[in-house]
């Protein structure tokens, strides 16, 4: 059996919520958007969840480019969007990442990181594969290109 990983919430007021987890201090605000309200001070659950899987390739995307030693990017963000259905449970049927990448590492190199990344190593990447369709575009110094 693998690593656990543990968090937990508290509810606050309303529909807030404050998560933490077992390794640091870190308090995240969550909240669930009633009907009539939009969240005030939080993310709702599925922004988390989609910051999560960003953050996730992200950081396979940084650590392979160090283990090759291709270089490291001199910007790099993601976006990432998802569509959900329309009937509950509503979850993510298709989810869009945009990788925006600068820097001096060879197209090849920013390629295949990104794949091994999606289809390996980002394990919410890959546990969701079979659940939503994966639309990946990949900017690097200012041009798309394929994956």
């Amino acid at each position: 059996m693998g690593k656990s990983v543990n968090i937990s919430i508290n509810w606050t007021e309303k529909l807030q919520f404050i998560a933490t987890n077992d390794i640091t201090d870190t308090q995240v605000i969550i909240e669930a958007p009633s009907e009539e309200d939009k969240p005030t001070q939080g993310t709702t659950s599925k922004q988390l969840f989609l910051q999560g899987l960003a953050s996730c390739t992200a950081g396979v995307v940084i650590y392979l480019l160090e283990k090759m030693r291709a270089g490291l990017p001199t910007k790099f963000t993601i976006e990432a969007s998802g569509q959900l259905t329309n009937d509950h449970p509503m979850f993510f049927e298709t989810i869009s990442i945009t990788y925006t990448i600068d820097g001096d590492i060879s197209d090849d190199k920013i390629i295949k990181v990104i794949q091994m990344s999606e289809e390996k190593y980002c394990g919410l990447t890959y546990m969701l594969r079979d659940v939503a369709k994966f639309n990946v575009r990949v900017i690097f110094n200012g041009k798309d290109i394929t994956i």
